[in-house]
Formats: structure tokens, sequence, C-alpha cells
């Protein structure tokens, strides 16, 4: 059950007009996760069918090789991509695991998928709220992605650092060149550089 405080900051992103039962229904069947910074939430598997919304702080989500390498995937704050749960990721017969990381002290609304799927059948308020958010989730991921691919190190970072500036001010800086396939010194270089200009 979610206390007053965090039943509010968790309403306050949800559409207003959504159905008061909606919203009883996540105050007493919603959990909140807390995890220190560092603490890891393994979510994104199939024996999970958790989705969690982040509410404070921030998260950086990882893939883990089968040699046991983390590569920096995704972060997710408060106000960019803070749904985070296996609805994005297809784990079944996945080749890497997948892990999500607290950068700091961090609060999460735990909900079960089974909730989520029952009232995006109830309530279409909520049902577009829903595909609209993933629409637009799949959207940053994939113009990421894009960028990633298509551009030169140089380029991608100027790219975020235009775009996406929070990243830089609240991720540490070897995350970010695991995010960018880059060493932590290159990425240096890089910062070190654009300030020069």
């Amino acid at each position: 059950m979610l206390e007053q405080e965090q039943y509010k900051r968790f309403i306050s992103v949800l559409p207003k007009d959504i159905s008061n039962s909606l919203k009883e229904t996540f105050r007493e069947k919603a959990n909140v996760v807390e995890l220190q910074k560092g603490e890891t939430l393994i979510n994104e598997n199939p024996e999970n069918p958790k989705i969690y919304y982040l509410i404070k702080g921030s998260c950086v989500r990882f893939i883990i090789t089968p040699n046991g390498e983390e590569k920096a995937i995704m972060f997710h704050t408060e106000n960019f991509i803070p749904v985070i749960g296996n609805m994005y990721v297809n784990s079944k017969n996945s080749w890497v695991n997948y892990q999500i990381q607290a950068n700091e002290k961090t609060e999460l609304v735990e909900i079960n998928t089974g909730i989520s799927y029952e009232w995006y059948a109830k309530d279409t308020v909520f049902a577009l709220f829903i595909y609209q958010k993933s629409v637009e989730y799949l959207s940053i991921i994939n113009q990421l992605q894009n960028h990633l691919i298509g551009l030169t190190s140089e380029n991608f970072f100027q790219w975020i650092m235009q775009k996406y500036p929070f990243i830089f001010q609240r991720f540490l800086s070897k995350d970010i060149a695991s995010f960018m396939g880059v060493t932590p010194v290159y990425l240096s270089n890089l910062k070190r550089n654009q300030f020069k200009k």
C-alpha cells in the first residue's frame, strides 16, 4: 500500500481523469521499492511480472553479457523513461541478462502487470495514456539507437549534450562511456575538447 505522499507523487504523473476506482486500486495494491545508490533491482525477466514507475531518483539499465560484463544501455529518471519492466524487453530466450541499478537513492512504485492489463481493458483514459507513453518511449529508444549507430562518437556526444544534457549532470561518466561504447578516458577527452570551444 502506498503512503499518502508516495500516492500523491505517483497519481500526479497519471491523467487526472482516470477513474477513482483505478486510483484506489493503485493506492491499495501498489508498493514502493526503495533502492540505495548502487543497489540492484533485477526485474526484466519473465519470472518477475512487475512494472516499476520511478518517482524519485534515477537508475541505469544494464545488460549483463555471458562473460559477466556490464554494459549500460539506458538511463531512467523521474522525467525520462520512468517506466521500467519487462514489457519493453523480450527477456525470454535472451542470451543476455537485464539489470536495473540505482544511480542514487531511488523510489519506485511497484505494480503487478496483471493490474495494469486489467485496467487497460477497463479504463479508456488509462489505456490511451499507456499507449501514448509506450510510443513515446519506443521513439526515444529508437532515436538514441539510430544516432549511436549512425554518428561518430564525437558527434553522438555532441548530440546527447544538446538533446539530453541532464544525462551528463546526473549519471556517472563510466556508465555514459559504457552506453556510448567508448572508454572513460576517451569520454573525458571529448568533454575537455567540448569545453575548450
